[in-house]
């Protein structure tokens, strides 16, 4: 059974690496200069206090591992489950429901009053189907839609003209507002 705890700074690496195995098991593998920043992320884990990496560990392997983190002022904290993942075997979900509860039991104890998931849809996620039932065999409640941009979309070239028609918007803008030169 696999053993539950706290990431150490040492560990950043081998977590990237698993990061990595999950983007690529998803069919979207990230390019160097995304892992570099992934791993400057997960050193940070190991020392923030409202940010934290919990690791999956079977016998003396790091098998998992979950990325949490709590934001807003009191009374009103929320709390996120960022990224989970565990390599596939027997116990695969048992393993990625034992990291939810340490994640949970951490996020409460910083005074989160609500904490959330989010879990990608259609053909984001081809695992959509399973992670929605994963989640609800938990107690979770699909309560949320969130609509999302980004500022690099490889790939889709629609979804990347939305980001780039804002943000020429506002280079506009603030080209408007400049006093002349």
């Amino acid at each position: 059974m696999a053993q539950i705890r706290n990431m150490h700074e040492h560990e950043a690496e081998r977590v990237r690496d698993l990061w990595l195995q999950m983007c690529a098991e998803a069919g979207t593998p990230l390019p160097e200069k995304a892992a570099q920043q992934i791993l400057a992320n997960l050193k940070q884990y190991a020392v923030h206090q409202d940010d934290h990496c919990f690791v999956a560990e079977e016998q003396h392997l790091l098998i998992g591992f979950l990325t949490c983190s709590v934001t807003g002022h009191p009374p009103g904290r929320s709390g996120e489950i960022e990224e989970l993942y565990v390599q596939s075997g027997p116990d695969e979900q048992t393993v990625q429901a034992d990291l939810v509860r340490h994640a949970v039991t951490f996020m409460q104890a910083r005074g989160a009053r609500s904490i959330h998931v989010r879990i990608g849809i259609w053909e984001e996620s081809p695992a959509e189907a399973e992670q929605r039932v994963f989640w609800q065999s938990l107690g979770w409640e699909n309560d949320m839609t969130i609509y999302s941009i980004y500022s690099n979309v490889p790939g889709s070239p629609a979804l990347q003209r939305v980001w780039d028609e804002y943000q020429a918007r506002a280079q506009a803008e603030t080209d408007q507002t400049q006093p002349p030169g």
